[in-house]
């Protein structure tokens, strides 16, 4: 084997645990931190109503783009559950700022019904044993484009910490946002200066206070989420820079150089894209100008390490099943190096006589799907 040949490639620190998505009906994404005992950090993207709900109740952390009801109408469900089976604890909702009072009204209100029990002077066996106190506990977390947040996490492994960078998207003037999630490693070093010396020269210095080790962060863009938006919110153009005057626009030039984009994807027939436009979506046809804006480009070089990069469309409009269909539009109309790394949240439109190759997360690749066009 050639080792000059060998890469050295820059994996990705998620992967799509289970995805449901179909336009107007309910959209989730769970993902999971890659680790050796498949115990990672899991969080998720909105959580509609969806088949894939059991997938996301261990989850304590849950981040919505906007407050559509099929992208976080399960959440009140989640917070009970996620208390149930896991003694009580409260999970995170990262929420855009504009809707946290309100959903703190409609968490009220589900908890009133939760708990609401038969009168005090109720004389029957079961008012002995009344369960009249809510599960419903939830921590709301406001979220404002451009300024960036840690994620709570409940074991920080490696070191390595998450930041949520909310940036600012075009969804029919409804207060909506997407988000960069990056992660910062701190790496400590023998200094250059003592790498000649053996064990017990550098414990000497060590015992004498001297600081023979460096730290440094490394910080790495690991998964882009777009929420709803029309092409408006993310195609790069010099109107668009010179309008930001907070961080939203360099969070979202950030999230194109993930490994891992997730893009909404509503319409996919060419002559649907005023309609995109007029409500708040993107048009198959806005795709390859939004990635070449960014210079997106399926695998790069940076700094010498190799980054490999994949796509997720999801969000698509019921009027383009079946399954098949999806995957034949999608080929069709995007470029051929975009199809070779897409996949497609496909579980929903999924039949018993369907004929793609779905993935146990939900998920088809476009690349594996291809011959069904044959």
């Amino acid at each position: 084997m050639n080792g000059g040949n060998l890469k050295n490639t820059i994996e990705r620190q998620f992967d799509v645990k289970a995805c449901w998505s179909k336009a107007g009906i309910g959209t989730s994404i769970v993902l999971q931190q890659r680790s050796d005992n498949q115990k990672g950090f899991k969080l998720v993207f909105d959580l509609g109503c969806t088949p894939i709900f059991d997938h996301a109740i261990s989850a304590n952390v849950i981040i919505l783009s906007h407050g559509h009801i099929d992208h976080f109408g399960g959440i009140f469900s989640h917070a009970r559950a996620h208390s149930i089976l896991y003694r009580g604890s409260t999970p995170s909702y990262y929420v855009p700022e504009r809707l946290v009072s309100k959903l703190e009204k409609a968490r009220e209100a589900f908890a009133a019904i939760d708990a609401t029990c038969t009168h005090d002077d109720d004389t029957s066996p079961s008012s002995q044993h009344k369960r009249d106190k809510s599960f419903i506990a939830m921590n709301f977390i406001p979220l404002t484009a451009g300024k960036e947040i840690e994620i709570k996490q409940s074991k920080v492994r490696k070191g390595m910490r998450f930041y949520l960078q909310p940036f600012r998207v075009s969804h029919g003037g409804h207060p909506s946002c997407g988000y960069t999630i990056v992660s910062r490693t701190t790496i400590s070093k023998l200094k250059e200066e003592y790498k000649g010396l053996d064990g017990k020269e550098l414990g000497k210095l060590a015992r004498g206070g001297i600081e023979i080790k460096e730290s440094k962060i490394v910080e790495k863009p690991e998964v882009c989420y777009t929420g709803d938006t029309s092409v408006d919110g993310l195609l790069l153009t010099d109107d668009l820079q010179s309008m930001t005057e907070d961080r939203s626009m360099e969070y979202l030039k950030q999230g194109f150089k993930a490994p891992l984009l997730l893009s909404e994807l509503t319409y996919l027939d060419p002559k649907d894209s005023e309609l995109a436009k007029e409500r708040g979506h993107l048009n198959i046809m806005d795709i390859e100008p939004i990635l070449q804006s960014h210079g997106w480009e399926s695998e790069s070089e940076i700094d010498g390490l190799t980054y490999s990069r994949s796509i997720l469309f999801y969000h698509v409009s019921g009027k383009h099943g079946p399954a098949e269909r999806i995957v034949e539009m999608m080929i069709d109309n995007l470029p051929s190096h975009v199809v070779n790394v897409t996949e497609v949240a496909i579980a929903s439109f999924m039949s018993s006589t369907s004929r793609i190759d779905m993935q146990p997360n939900g998920c088809a690749s476009l690349k594996s799907n291809s011959l069904i066009k044959e």
